[in-house]
């Protein structure tokens, strides 16, 4: 007979992985976006980081709040409430349409700010454009969002990852014929691309919503229950317990954001050498990140069936993964760093000589914060199982803004360290985020903390 752990072990993977493939093929859409836009010329690529930049800011924020979809329903289920977990999901629709209205109202003024504050006018003129068409994609991600929750929450995350892996050739398709014209389709250009993009989005949903209906048909998917009276009651349940999930991940993607534009006052190559340790950062980040949506899963169900030393052990076996994978990370970019940078630039071409020296030495760097990196993402996931999600967003703000990227700014100027300072404050500020989340998540899954935010609630209740 398997051990509770062994047993934890695998109910946590057969959760994570197709997460975890499916945060992965995102990152390849964006991959493969940057490189065909690439193609039209320096001006449309660096109007798609721009803009993009904008657009996912704001979806990424609405996003943290609906994440709490998830641990409502799979509490709901772990009580044996199931069509509470349906009303929750459709109640999370409903909020993702409301959002999506604010992320394309955003995008519109972004758009127009940019010529009050004297970008460029071709620059302008090439970030609206892509704008205007990419954020009627907002609708259909926000609601993926929500279905991709309700499936975690029911356990059933290998369609998630059949869907993303599906839409990423989907993606590239798009981009081919809408960019550069083809099929007897006109050549869009940077416009092709935005709307290629929403397409896309809308495909995410179309893909869920076609699987959700299908479990609906076996019985897999509850029905909500209640009318659509309990809306308005579901929506302050979600918006209380995501809003602080949304500060904490625009916390977090601002630290990052801005810390680039710092680096870029050193020049292109240290920009450049940024990027590519920090693009390296971000895809072996997809792992542990899908680890914590996990844990959030288990730790909500086991609540939910009122299994509390089940809970704290989903929380601790869902951060040990977390915390392996990216040890394993770190002596990976620490072994291989020449051949992770020749990925992204001619490594012998003489003229990149300074970003790949800048490369190398930020690459250590990034090794080194893998692995509380990784701690902090799962810690935050667990805790949201625990439906605390305020004081991890306090932490963010202390961690990420008041040491790493205050400690980070006087590294880089008046200790004059220059660019490497920002990554020091990286590495500082992640530390600090994750030994409080450890430290917080202890005391929860102890039972020495009374729950930050409220309960949810069932129909048997």
């Amino acid at each position: 007979m398997s051990s509770p752990v062994v047993n934890e072990t695998r109910a946590t993977l057969a959760l994570a992985l197709p997460l975890a493939a499916a945060n992965l093929s995102q990152m390849a859409m964006s991959v493969i976006d940057t490189v065909m836009v690439g193609k039209l010329g320096a001006v449309p690529l660096a109007a798609v980081a721009l803009g993009s930049g904008f657009y996912f800011t704001g979806v990424v924020i609405c996003i943290g709040v609906l994440t709490a979809v998830a641990p409502l329903a799979a509490y709901a289920i772990g009580a044996g409430d199931r069509p509470a977990a349906g009303r929750v999901a459709r109640s999370g629709l409903v909020l993702a349409a409301l959002l999506s209205l604010l992320v394309i109202a955003a995008t519109a003024l972004a758009g127009r700010l940019l010529d009050l504050i004297g970008y460029d006018p071709a620059l302008a003129r090439e970030i609206g454009r892509f704008l205007r068409a990419v954020c009627w994609g907002a609708p259909g991600f926000l609601g993926f969002v929500v279905l991709r929750s309700l499936l975690a929450a029911l356990e059933r995350t290998r369609a998630v990852m059949v869907v993303l892996v599906l839409c990423v050739p989907a993606n590239a398709a798009l981009n081919w014929v809408l960019i550069f014209g083809h099929l007897g389709v006109p050549a869009l250009g940077l416009a092709g691309a935005g709307i290629a993009s929403a397409s896309v989005q809308w495909l995410m949903l179309a893909g869920l919503a076609a699987a959700v209906w299908r479990l609906r048909g076996a019985g897999v998917v509850p029905r909500a229950n209640g009318g659509w009276r309990g809306v308005p009651s579901d929506l302050r349940r979600i918006l209380r317990l995501g809003a602080p999930i949304g500060g904490l991940q625009a916390l977090e993607v601002g630290v990052f954001v801005t810390s680039a534009a710092v680096v870029g006052l050193f020049g292109a190559d240290p920009l450049a050498a940024h990027q590519i340790a920090i693009n390296y950062a971000s895809i072996t980040f997809m792992v542990p990140m899908g680890i914590g949506q996990a844990a959030t899963v288990r730790v909500a169900a086991e609540r939910g069936a009122q299994r509390q030393p089940a809970a704290r052990r989903a929380a601790w076996v869902a951060l040990a993964l977390g915390t392996s994978f990216m040890a394993a990370s770190a002596v990976a970019i620490w072994t291989l760093p020449q051949a992770i940078v020749a990925v992204y630039v001619a490594a012998d071409d003489p003229a990149n000589r300074e970003l790949v020296t800048l490369a190398l030495r930020f690459l250590v760097f990034a090794g080194l914060f893998q692995v509380v990196d990784g701690i902090q993402v799962v810690a935050a996931g667990a805790l949201r199982g625990y439906e605390d999600t305020v004081a991890p967003m306090v932490f963010a703000g202390i961690g990420y803004w008041g040491i790493g990227f205050a400690g980070g700014w006087a590294l880089t100027f008046p200790l004059r360290f220059g660019p490497v300072g920002m990554w020091w404050g990286f590495v500082l500020g992640l530390s600090v985020v994750a030994a409080l989340l450890t430290l917080r998540l202890y005391r929860q899954s102890t039972g020495e903390l009374i729950p930050t935010d409220a309960i949810p609630e069932s129909g048997n209740r």
